[in-house]
């Protein structure tokens, strides 16, 4: 593949998410990323038309590490344009649909959760100070290792071709990185948590006798710290997973906030 085939595949690739749409996820922007160098593998208009259509089925993965798979397929496309007899296309749909799913596990826990977290963490500490450049710093971390990446493993999937999936699935490879990334995840994803959800209460526990009425905050971060911030989230999570409505849920705590403050609970 010639370098400016690359650089154009490698910017519609953006299209996986602009083009997304809820019945067939990102299969339209992956299609179309395909196409400068599709063109060039079938000038003929019915192998084209094959190939899109090869390419039509659902598919959805994180974006970042989606970039690999469409390397791959690419690699493949170029095989299969060489030797169309003993090579059979569809290994690259069947590609396709074993690797959106480790892959997804993988860059989910990576990009939307480790990576977002720390630079959402570092934004938002700018943005409590008062400081503009909070947002600028959000996008300078989140797509300044974003970036690189989504670049370098499209042109690793492509020179690695076909040989990936039994090489990766024999080492236990993809097993060993959905793990370590999946364990981060929850790792930063508990250090928010706790940094981010703040809820005290300032309910007072009265004193029998000379003792000192005591503040049930103090009690509750002696016992166990952040126990409030972990009821919330915990209870967001549980209506999140019950299919709650979001905007219900922002609705409901505008109103545990505005009740529990005129009762003077917190």
């Amino acid at each position: 593949m010639d370098k400016k085939t690359f650089r154009q595949t490698w910017w519609l690739c953006a299209l996986q998410s602009l083009c997304f749409s809820q019945v067939k996820m990102m299969t339209i922007g992956t299609c179309v990323a395909m196409i400068p160098w599709l063109r060039k593998l079938y000038p003929e208009p019915d192998r084209f038309k094959e190939a899109m259509v090869r390419h039509q089925p659902f598919y959805n993965c994180t974006p970042e590490t989606s970039y690999f798979i469409i390397g791959l397929c690419l690699a493949m496309e170029r095989e299969y344009a060489a030797d169309p007899v003993h090579f059979d296309p569809a290994s690259i749909s069947a590609i396709k649909a074993a690797l959106m799913g480790p892959l997804s596990g993988v860059g989910d826990a990576i990009f939307w959760v480790a990576v977002r977290t720390i630079a959402t963490s570092v934004a938002v500490s700018l943005a409590q100070t008062g400081n503009v450049l909070g947002p600028l710093v959000f996008i300078l971390i989140f797509h300044g290792i974003g970036t690189p990446t989504r670049w370098y493993l499209l042109k690793y999937g492509y020179n690695l071709g076909g040989k990936f999936v039994e090489t990766a699935y024999e080492s236990g490879i993809i097993d060993m990185l959905t793990t370590a990334a999946t364990s981060i995840g929850l790792i930063m994803v508990g250090a928010m948590c706790a940094n981010f959800v703040g809820l005290t209460t300032i309910i007072v526990l009265a004193g029998a006798g000379t003792k000192t009425p005591t503040l049930l905050q103090g009690a509750l971060d002696t016992i166990f710290p952040k126990l409030l911030p972990l009821i919330i989230s915990l209870t967001t999570l549980m209506l999140v997973r019950k299919r709650v409505n979001a905007g219900w849920i922002i609705f409901g705590m505008v109103v545990l906030g505005i009740v529990g403050s005129y009762i003077a609970i917190w």
